[in-house]
């Protein structure tokens, strides 16, 4: 948890959670939008649009076996969303019991990617259960999010009008797209699952590619790494009282296989009921990303069953300016709902736009225009 500043004792509270699934949440305090980033060197310097400078935020390691949280029990493990929900909402509101002086505070749940699933899924628990909580829900938002999996099965079209594959290349990937679709439709989500490992293993050789996050850059930015050193410091280790616990690097990937069939699952339904619960609702898109696309996103929006969904449709986009006029990205919102594209961002938003990121949310959270 990391306080926004004492002297605003009503600071809104965001909770982060990292995709994957398998991910650590420390990925967000570090990498992306934490007061702290870690140099090559291992040591620590703050981060300029830290998300700290307007919300405290709040990191959890989910699900269980993330990071440095842990279960001794295989039964510990989450195998759906309706788990991953249980699990946050007891910590939630323990979380709160324990500093009941946040309770009125104003809480946000975000995340990006696969946790377009746990985010939605945890508002949906809260909505139900909100004569019950000790915790003031208002709002929730999702970056490249994951949602309705089989929404997003657009790598050919996309990779093909960016110049990363060419025509026949596409053809080959679209049919296999289309097989993952059948297989995702018939809820052989396992069988699906394995598809979609083949289909990324062709992308990587069709392109050279190691990762979709940002059609720019061909590997993963080193930076983004250097976290997981830092974590197994001592002195660290002892600072954060976490002992011998093994961060979950070893763990990542029993998580990610105990959710094999949630994986292409969809909770679209669960999002249409958090959109008709009132809470505000956020979704963001960086348009370089390839894993999760920006019209893909957009054309999932356009087919969500919720009150006010003819109203979004033909709502106005903007054109959104920020620093010195520059062109950010673009604004759709009606009643509750935003979409946000940024521009010159992939699928971590606010580690390729640290700064407009940081506007991003705080747009959102305090309604400005």
């Amino acid at each position: 948890m990391n306080r926004i500043n004492l002297q605003i004792p009503d600071a809104p509270i965001i909770l982060w959670l990292q995709g994957g699934p398998g991910l650590s949440s420390l990925i967000g305090l570090f990498v992306l939008n934490g007061p702290f980033r870690v140099r090559k060197d291992l040591s620590i310097a703050r981060r300029k649009y830290s998300w700290t400078k307007a919300f405290s935020m709040l990191y959890i390691d989910n699900p269980v076996g993330c990071g440095f949280s842990f279960t001794r029990n295989d039964s510990g493990y989450a195998i759906n969303q309706n788990d991953v929900a249980n699990n946050l909402f007891e910590a939630l509101r323990q979380f709160f019991l324990l500093f009941p002086e946040l309770n009125q505070n104003e809480f946000y749940i975000s995340g990006q990617s696969y946790a377009g699933k746990y985010v939605p899924s945890i508002a949906r628990k809260i909505c139900q259960q909100r004569n019950n909580v000790n915790f003031n829900l208002t709002g929730i938002a999702i970056g490249n999010a994951f949602i309705d999996p089989i929404s997003f099965l657009d790598f050919a079209d996309m990779m093909f009008e960016v110049g990363l594959i060419d025509k026949c290349q596409a053809s080959s990937i679209r049919k296999k797209e289309k097989l993952l679709y059948s297989l995702t439709r018939s809820k052989e989500f396992s069988k699906a699952y394995y598809l979609l490992g083949e289909i990324e293993a062709t992308m990587r050789n069709y392109t050279g590619y190691s990762y979709f996050y940002n059609y720019l850059t061909t590997e993963e930015p080193r930076d983004q790494q250097y976290f997981y050193d830092y974590l197994k410091l001592n002195e660290v280790r002892k600072a954060i009282h976490v002992g011998n616990i093994n961060f979950g690097d070893r763990t990542k990937h029993l998580v990610s296989e105990k959710l094999v069939n949630d994986f292409l699952d969809s909770v679209k339904p669960w999002f249409e009921e958090v959109l008709d619960c009132n809470y505000k609702v956020l979704v963001y898109s960086g348009n370089l990303d390839v894993t999760v696309s920006t019209s893909a996103t957009e054309k999932f929006l356009q087919t969500l069953n919720w009150t006010y969904a003819d109203e979004f449709t033909y709502a106005n986009r903007y054109i959104w300016l920020t620093h010195k006029d520059r062109v950010a990205g673009y604004i759709k919102r009606a009643r509750n709902l935003w979409f946000i594209i940024v521009r010159n961002a992939g699928h971590l938003v606010p580690y390729d736009q640290p700064r407009v990121a940081f506007e991003m949310i705080t747009k959102f959270v305090y309604n400005s225009d």
